[in-house]
């Protein structure tokens, strides 16, 4: 029985966003809907006669059920004491994967309107506008919302199921059953939560605040040292550039259109900068810029001070608002220069340096300047490090602390239809990006909830470079795996940087990216010589591109490239996406689901009380019980080695080049060991 399902909910403003989490205490079931038939609820009522019985009737003879962003019904159907675990469809996985990368609203309302197919009441939508909770709008009105709900969803799922029976649709139906499935995983590892070392976690905020602090204070007294009394913003690329080059523009407009400074509309890449010598370059330079001296602050005499003057009307009465002075600017102070030029007088190297504000201040560019001189390398040593601790307390520290709830846990939410490619990305907070420990070390506040528990996870060993192999049957990377080249450290041997910074110049390639340094692009170079294969490959799949105006994965994946045309050098308008899109998506998109379908089975199979609580990219995370140790690394590895036969079984691919992992563990996410 197909059984089509919502569920409306209150929820609470958090942070100026709304939150309808289960684990909210604050939150309750409004009503449900079953396909045509609307229950309503309260959550002191769950464990009461009322409509539970019916409800979960239906839902035992339910074979498929179906709703729009399932995930959250399914969150509120087990918090409230119901019990499914049969199959799901979801109109929303649907409608992204019929989109084929296609950026566009997944919202129901919109995926509604697309296809024609019945909407929501606009009386309802007017409350919810003004942040009425659902338990606050009439009964009636609830009612007559959730039955078109159902009616729409509904609708949308039967536009669906005729759509894939289309010749053009039948290549994306293992995809799209493959995704429902693991939704359903996703759903268990959000019920799950992470668990969280409060203490932990205000010992690392405390640590690195002090040291954000103390940085702060340095490189005031640098850009003092350097500036004079002139205010510099360090988060200002234009002011940075002024301290860093020592100079400032003069004619903004005709410096971008000097250089062809900007993005191409048509290829949305950045422009191609015109040709020119060192000794032309710099001639050019020398035409907008001129130079910055450090500068003596002193009380403005205009207003006194107060960086605001009083004005009179003619008859002799007083403005109502004080204006501001327009000698100052309102702050107070007038500067003069002195004689003493100012900033670090770095010296720019390449066209490319331009930048909209003067020159590029960017990490990397400010790394590869840093060698002009020991001032800009200690400067440039203090700026990348604080800015870095400014994202990690702003984005980790304060992002965890914002969602924790009160049991200590995390439920992040993990979406699966946001990114193009189909890489899982997550909120609430993002525990997709969280930094590993030689940067970082907030890892280390994620422990087990069991007592003497431990966290395990399982990575894929250079995952996308294999999955590039493999499409592309590329033979010398073969040879390669099969020879055990660690091909990240190849690239940290010929570029000269560690291998954890070598892995982004290893992808680089993979996504047709050439631009670099001269070392880099010497080895992007090698790299395209060296595997040919590859090489031939990302030349196949523009062709493709052009051809079909589209690119299709083994899985049946696709993506559209509608506007996709031959470039006067040769290469495709979004070459980079169709090199990437192919070798992000298999890897991230449909291998790593699969091995997270595999262990969560395994799990289910020998009834464990470990359960999983995470995935990153190419790795899965556990919650390991500690009378389940042995048997969980086990099952782990069970379930990822068992990847290539999923991939036969479900997409009839023979997968050719062997996938290896390696477990850790450890009583933190930060500090695990790898088990032999």
């Amino acid at each position: 029985m197909i059984t089509v399902f919502d569920i409306e909910t209150s929820y609470q403003i958090i942070d100026g966003k709304k939150d309808p989490s289960p684990k909210h205490p604050d939150n309750f079931i409004v009503s449900i809907g079953i396909n045509e038939e609307y229950f309503f609820f309260k959550h002191s009522e769950y464990n009461g006669p009322l409509y539970k019985k019916e409800v979960q009737d239906i839902l035992d003879k339910t074979t498929l059920l179906v709703g729009h962003n399932i995930k959250f019904d399914l969150l509120w159907l087990w918090e409230a004491g119901f019990k499914y675990d049969g199959r799901v469809y979801d109109t929303m996985i649907g409608e992204y994967v019929l989109g084929r990368g296609r950026k566009q609203s997944l919202k129901l309302k919109d995926c509604c309107n697309r296809r024609g197919v019945s909407q929501k009441s606009d009386i309802t939508e007017q409350y919810l506008e003004r942040d009425v909770s659902f338990e606050n709008i009439p009964m009636k009105i609830v009612d007559e919302y959730g039955r078109q709900d159902i009616v729409a969803t509904k609708a949308l799922f039967q536009s669906h199921m005729k759509d894939f029976k289309l010749p053009k649709n039948k290549v994306l139906l293992n995809t799209v059953r493959t995704m429902c499935q693991f939704c359903v995983i996703l759903t268990k590892m959000e019920n799950n939560g992470i668990k969280i070392d409060t203490t932990k976690l205000d010992e690392v905020e405390k640590e690195f605040q002090l040291e954000y602090d103390k940085l702060r204070v340095e490189i005031d007294k640098i850009i003092y040292d350097k500036m004079g009394d002139t205010k510099i913003n360090p988060a200002s690329p234009e002011q940075l550039s002024m301290l860093i080059y020592g100079s400032k523009l003069l004619d903004k407009k005709g410096w971008i259109a000097e250089f062809n400074i900007g993005i191409d509309k048509y290829t949305k890449k950045p422009k191609k900068r015109p040709k020119m010598g060192k000794h032309e370059f710099i001639k050019t330079c020398m035409m907008y810029l001129v130079p910055i001296y450090k500068t003596k602050a002193k009380q403005c005499t205009e207003c006194g001070g107060k960086g605001y003057i009083q004005k009179y009307k003619v008859n002799g009465d007083k403005y109502k608002n004080m204006s501001k002075c327009p000698v100052c600017k309102s702050e107070g102070v007038t500067y003069s220069n002195t004689s003493e030029r100012a900033g670090f007088g770095a010296k720019a190297q390449f066209v490319s340096d331009a930048s909209e504000g003067g020159f590029k201040t960017d990490r990397t560019t400010l790394q590869r300047l840093s060698s002009q001189s020991e001032d800009l390398n200690n400067f440039v040593s203090k700026i990348t490090r604080y800015n870095a601790l400014e994202t990690y307390l702003s984005t980790f520290v304060d992002g965890i602390k914002k969602h924790v709830k009160q049991d200590s846990f995390l439920y992040p939410n993990f979406m699966q239809c946001i990114t193009r490619t189909g890489r899982l990305s997550s909120r609430d907070p993002n525990f997709q990006n969280q930094p590993r420990g030689g940067t970082f070390p907030i890892r280390k506040v994620i422990t087990s909830r069991f007592e003497k528990g431990k966290v395990a996870e399982i990575d894929f060993a250079q995952l996308e470079f294999r999955t590039a192999v493999f499409l592309a049957q590329d033979e010398q990377g073969m040879r390669d795996i099969e020879n055990g080249v660690d091909v990240h450290q190849y690239t940290a041997d010929v570029i000269g940087v560690s291998r954890q910074q070598a892995k982004g110049h290893t992808f680089k390639p993979l996504y047709g990216g050439m631009s670099g340094t001269e070392d880099e692009k010497r080895y992007y170079d090698a790299f395209k010589d060296k595997y040919k294969g590859i090489t031939a490959w990302h030349e196949k799949l523009q062709n493709e591109a052009l051809k079909y105006k589209m690119i299709t994965l083994p899985t049946g994946r696709q993506y559209e490239f509608p506007s996709v045309e031959r470039m006067p050098w040769g290469g495709t308008s979004f070459s980079t996406q169709i090199k990437n899109y192919p070798v992000q998506g298999f890897a991230t998109a449909d291998i790593v689901p699969l091995a997270c379908i595999n262990i969560q089975e395994l799990v289910d199979k020998h009834n464990l009380k470990s359960m999983l609580i995470n995935t990153v990219h190419d790795s899965v995370v556990v919650d390991i019980h500690p009378d389940e140790e042995i048997t969980m690394v086990r099952l782990m590895r069970e379930g990822a080695s068992n990847v290539i036969k999923s991939l036969k079984d479900t997409y009839d691919i023979d997968f050719n080049v062997p996938l290896e992992t390696e477990v850790k563990i450890g009583y933190d996410w930060l500090n695990l060991e790898v088990v032999e």
